[in-house]
């Protein structure tokens, strides 16, 4: 089928991570006077600390009797404790089934402080074993035990896929086209194409070389294009601002005057947050809406920043002004448009880039870094990440 004839279908955000499932933890909960409450707590964080279930509140109100405080003694597979059947049941008048441990099946230390600290009864008690990822899965789970609400340390994880808009569908169908006819021409099966979304416009483009060498997977071959694009456009002798270094420096570590010396200029130095635009910049950019850039009584250099750090193609050869703020660092913003989804090794060549999207339309089950095998755009150890979604095709090629 030619690329051209070729129909895709809605793109969709490619998830983060999946659901997870609720699954139980068998709780050996005790019953407190709540007079001892911070004895209470200082003693079993030192002798039964819960590592793997720290999402779950140690201590709650007993839901029966305002003077008893239930505290969680350990989780009973944790503490090596058998998770037969319990050693005797009781029914409430509700109709709830509470079951009970008999003390000698804790451990000695526990049976201690239970002693100690005036424990009144022993039950077994089901708790979530697993951090909620959503304020939703919270919500029900803590209904079972309590459980402390944190925000997961990289933000809120993606968990369905969310389709994109008629616009974004346009402007991904547009470039992923591109990426076909350049892999059909080219007489392989997988190219990749770097786009500025500010201007829609193609940065550097490549088709898939590992044949002729390992490394040259169609993404790796296609940043190196857009390097030595801007190499041909900027000479090495100008600076790059790494928008993020909280420095203002070139990615070479210090900031060349235009005469090539080390010598610091305030043209050439600026502070981080006006030489970086925002995700949301750029997709307002990409809409043809406002750009963000706003008159600040006279000083140019936040418009100059923010107009002139992704301008990476023009319409005609040009000469580039010899200033650090007009040389792009490496695709920081810019769109990766590739056929097959990336393997381990692009994934973290785009990281690298500072790519704002990857657009993939062939998922890899095996190999695939980006929904497949793996979800590296999830990583929180990374120091950039991007949004990630799938334009798959209607009917195979």
């Amino acid at each position: 089928m030619a690329p051209e004839e070729v129909a895709f279908e809605m793109a969709v955000l490619v998830p983060s991570q999946t659901e997870l499932p609720l699954k139980t933890a068998l709780l050996a909960v005790a019953a407190f006077p709540n007079k001892v409450g911070n004895l209470l707590m200082k003693a079993l964080s030192a002798a039964a600390p819960l590592a793997e279930l720290k999402h779950l509140k140690r201590v709650r109100k007993a839901p029966d009797d305002g003077a008893l405080l239930e505290a969680i003694l350990c989780a009973l597979d944790d503490a090596g404790v058998s998770e037969a059947a319990p050693t005797a049941s009781t029914t409430e008048a509700n109709g709830t089934r509470i079951d009970t441990l008999e003390l000698d099946r804790l451990p000695a230390s526990l049976q201690a402080l239970y002693t100690q600290h005036g424990g009144q009864r022993l039950r077994l008690v089901h708790g979530a074993a697993l951090a909620p990822q959503t304020r939703q899965q919270w919500e029900t789970w803590t209904k079972l035990w309590p459980i402390t609400w944190r925000i997961p340390d990289n933000g809120t994880p993606v968990l369905v896929e969310t389709p994109v808009d008629e616009l974004t569908q346009q402007y991904y169908e547009r470039y992923m086209r591109t990426a076909l006819q350049l892999a059909s021409l080219s007489g392989v099966d997988n190219a990749a194409v770097i786009v500025d979304p500010v201007s829609a416009a193609p940065v550097a483009e490549a088709a898939d070389k590992s044949a002729f060498h390992p490394l040259q997977h169609a993404v790796m071959a296609a940043v190196q294009a857009a390097s030595e694009r801007d190499l041909a456009l900027w000479p090495p002798g100008l600076a790059s601002v790494d928008p993020y270094s909280n420095s203002g420096v070139d990615a070479m570590g210090d900031t060349p005057g235009a005469n090539g010396s080390g010598e610091e200029t305030a043209t050439q130095r600026q502070p981080h947050g006006e030489s970086t635009p925002t995700p949301d910049f750029l997709r307002r950019g990409m809409d043809g809406g406002d750009t963000g850039t706003q008159d600040t009584g006279g000083d140019d250099d936040a418009c100059e920043g923010l107009a002139c750090k992704r301008q990476r193609l023009d319409t005609g050869p040009q000469e580039p002004q010899a200033s650090a703020r007009s040389r792009p660092y490496m695709c920081t913003g810019y769109d990766c448009f590739v056929i097959r989804e990336p393997c381990i090794m692009c994934a973290m060549a785009l990281v690298h880039s500072r790519v704002q999207r990857v657009i993939y339309c062939q998922p890899d089950a095996t190999f695939g870094a980006l929904g497949g095998c793996r979800r590296l755009h999830a990583c929180k150890s990374l120091n950039h990440s991007y949004e990630v979604y799938r334009l798959g095709l209607k009917q195979e090629l």
